[in-house]
């Protein structure tokens, strides 16, 4: 899966490469985070995690990421798996999809619906 930078890059202004804060709606509450998307198709997220983003048209995209789940002690206790169908909108996008809760030891644990709503990275503004 990679990246196409014609068809989502910049689409009325808006490029998605670069940083972006987001705020996460998941059935247990509202958080806030930052991604970090490449040209060639890659996603980071600043609290640990990876993944890759690939268009699905003109305006949209989806990314999917391996988030690590650390316990108290510092050892892996399993991670999250992360996978948004997103669109852009003026300067941002919005996304739905699923994140999948694994056990360190492969053990499906919980599935939970996920909304993403973001915006490029500015200093001093905080998330939609």
């Amino acid at each position: 899966m990679t990246a196409d930078a014609d068809a989502v890059l910049d689409v009325d202004g808006t490029s998605l490469a670069g940083a972006w804060t987001a705020r996460v709606a998941r059935p247990s509450g509202t958080s806030s985070s930052v991604l970090h998307f490449t040209v060639d198709g890659r996603v980071f997220l600043a609290s640990g995690g990876a993944g890759t983003w690939w268009s699905t048209g003109a305006r949209a995209f989806s990314f999917r990421v391996a988030e690590p789940v650390f316990d108290a002690d510092g050892d892996c206790a399993g991670w999250v798996d992360v996978e948004q169908r997103a669109v852009l909108n003026g300067d941002g996008f919005g996304a739905e999809g699923t994140s999948v809760v694994y056990g360190a030891d492969g053990a499906r644990l919980r599935v939970s619906r996920v909304g993403v709503s973001a915006r490029p990275l500015r200093p001093g503004v905080p998330p939609p």
